[in-house]
């Protein structure tokens, strides 16, 4: 059986030699592990579908005498070039797709964590808000049935977190930015992901990577002794 589905790629990686699997967050299938045959040849199609935080459309085969789902073509909707071109959003971005890859359930048709993660990038793509991730993850966990909008807060912080619970991402730049807040709230997000996903999360320890390999950068390198 042979079905169209909208959809955007939370991962990728290599299959043998020329194939690559992926992992799909589908507007009508839920989360979807999928197969691209072929598209590491040299004449490759559908290479670009297959990249992580790419959305589009895809042509999918359903066998009835094996679990795999195949990808067999497509269409691009966004690439969301602008993102890409920034460090920051990129890995910001890439946080957004493993908290989806987390929370959603596979092949169970859940089109409000689609739509979010959509709006999400595209928002991303025109431009970063510091509270983006933060109030993904939030509405993501409600969306999963989670929600931390009762959760205790120090009476300074509850309107905020209030807020972020309510405001829609494209009303972000509306609420108050405090760095040490956004911090505190963005970690709550990740322990609960965790908690319910009972799997850690990468992008927790991608800030102190990154930090780490500036240091390493800004280090005096050893002169090389090279023998006469």
């Amino acid at each position: 059986m042979i079905l169209n589905d909208n959809a955007v790629v939370l991962r990728r990686g290599d299959s043998g030699e020329y194939g690559r699997w992926a992992v799909l967050l589908t507007e009508g299938h839920g989360l979807l592990p999928v197969r691209f045959v072929g598209v590491n040849r040299s004449a490759g199609k559908l290479k670009a579908l297959s990249e992580p935080m790419v959305w589009g459309e895809y042509r999918l085969f359903f066998s009835s005498r094996s679990p795999a789902v195949h990808v067999t073509g497509g269409s691009l909707s966004s690439t969301f070039p602008s993102l890409r071109g920034d460090l920051s959003r990129t890995l910001t971005a890439l946080a957004l797709c493993e908290m989806a890859h987390r929370l959603a359930t596979e092949r169970v048709a859940s089109p409000s964590k689609y739509r979010l993660l959509c709006r999400a990038l595209c928002l991303l793509d025109q431009g970063a808000n510091p509270w983006l991730e933060t109030a993904f993850g939030l509405k993501l966990l409600e969306a999963a049935g989670y929600s931390l909008s009762e959760l205790p807060m120090p009476p300074p912080e509850r309107p905020v977190w209030r807020a972020l619970h309510d405001a829609a991402l494209e009303d972000l730049a509306d609420i108050p930015w405090r760095l040490e807040t956004s911090r505190r709230f963005l970690q709550v997000v990740y322990d609960h992901v965790e908690a319910h996903a009972e799997r850690p999360l990468l992008a927790r320890k991608m800030p102190q990577r990154l930090d780490n390999f500036a240091a390493s950068l800004r280090a005096p390198k050893s002169k090389e002794t090279v023998p006469c």
